[in-house]
């Protein structure tokens, strides 16, 4: 990693002070209750065409590639199972079909730019109400710069709020979630493998290094749990990253989500110079508290999940991605996300910090004032 100089590395000691006391004040002055989840909500959402800049891509129908999990008969819990002498055993879990269609899979930018706008809803309809009502109607836009890897919250000339990610961040996305879950079912390191891929072969403003054919066993590859898995992995990541960005304007930190909706355009190259006058590059205290809330949002949106929920571990997949270009990068800079956030080192503790709060107080947590 490179080095910190000494009032660097003090900023950041006391912004995680400010952590400490945030996490001891969960749960002060809010109910637990959280408003019913509006799935879908397209009505909150300019639509659009999906395309780089423009108009933002307009979220839809639920994700087809998440898992869904066993469901009770109406108007109950789902019975035990019998149990004594003479009792078979139980079967055991079905195992999922391969899926050679899957989209991580495929690395589709037009699904993943959809369902980052379908897992951006879910993450604002969970916010309390006053946060909610900041950031309703914000838009996502895609920033299809070559070699970009970054994802900001800015105001547009007129003062607006808008939300961006780049096709290069959900990229490497998908393929962390690939080679992780691919792990996680058959063993092995082909997520580390990758991370080393990148921080050795990529150059700045160039096209993303891809793995080889190959690099993942082809049948492992289209394995039902290996796939069932990376879905719920690409949306914890996406969910983190957008979370972040999110508290950037219902914290205050960006001065245009004052409830008025969000920005009516982006032409695409308009992209790079919002992202220059976005959130104050690292403004600790800012970061922080952008962290502490974007890691409360995620697990709360999770938990409200039908399927499989939502925890921190892409939060954490993510960071160690940043972390291990930190570590074998001979570029000082590779990427914009280095630029504009936090070193992932610091990041972490504040990610495992918040989530430990978020279960020690059953996600009643407490969120900054504006």
């Amino acid at each position: 990693m490179r080095p910190m100089n000494p009032r660097s590395m003090a900023s950041w000691m006391g912004a995680w002070a400010l952590v400490a006391a945030m996490s001891g004040a969960a749960g002060c002055d809010r109910p637990s209750k959280r408003p019913p989840q509006q799935a879908g909500a397209p009505g909150q959402w300019q639509p659009g065409a999906g395309q780089p800049g423009g108009q933002p891509w307009n979220p839809g129908s639920p994700n087809p590639g998440n898992p869904t999990g066993p469901t009770a008969p109406p108007g109950g819990t789902a019975p035990p199972a019998p149990t004594g002498p003479g009792t078979p055993p139980p079967a055991p879990p079905a195992t999922p079909p391969p899926s050679g269609n899957d989209p991580i899979n495929a690395v589709d930018v037009g699904w993943m730019r959809q369902r980052s706008g379908q897992v951006l809803a879910e993450l604002v309809a969970v916010l309390p109400p006053t946060q909610r009502q900041r950031v309703e109607g914000v838009p996502l836009y895609a920033d299809a710069a070559v070699g970009e890897v970054n994802a900001f919250a800015a105001c547009d000339d007129q003062g607006l709020p808008l939300m961006a990610i780049s096709d290069g961040l959900l990229e490497v996305i998908a393929h962390l979630a690939q080679f992780r879950a691919t792990d996680e079912v058959f063993g092995g390191r082909r997520a580390d493998a990758y991370i080393e891929l990148i921080a050795t072969k990529q150059r700045p403003k160039t096209p993303l290094v891809r793995p080889a054919p190959g690099f993942v066993d082809p049948n492992q590859h289209v394995d039902g749990r290996k796939v069932a898995r990376q879905n719920v992995l690409f949306d914890e990541q996406v969910a983190f990253v957008l979370g972040h960005e999110l508290a950037h304007h219902h914290l205050g930190h960006t001065g245009c989500a004052i409830g008025k909706g969000g920005s009516r355009g982006v032409h695409p190259s308009d992209l790079g110079r919002l992202l220059s006058r976005a959130a104050p590059v690292f403004n600790q205290p800012n970061e922080v508290s952008s962290d502490v809330a974007g890691v409360n949002n995620l697990l709360s949106a999770g938990a409200k999940r039908s399927g499989a929920k939502w925890t921190e571990g892409g939060s954490l997949l993510v960071l160690t991605f940043f972390s291990g270009l930190d570590r074998l990068s001979a570029e000082a800079i590779l990427f914009g996300f280095e630029r504009s956030h936090p070193p992932p080192v610091l990041r972490v503790p504040i990610v495992q910090q918040t989530a430990q709060t978020w279960r020690l107080t059953g996600g009643n947590v407490f969120f900054p004032p504006f």
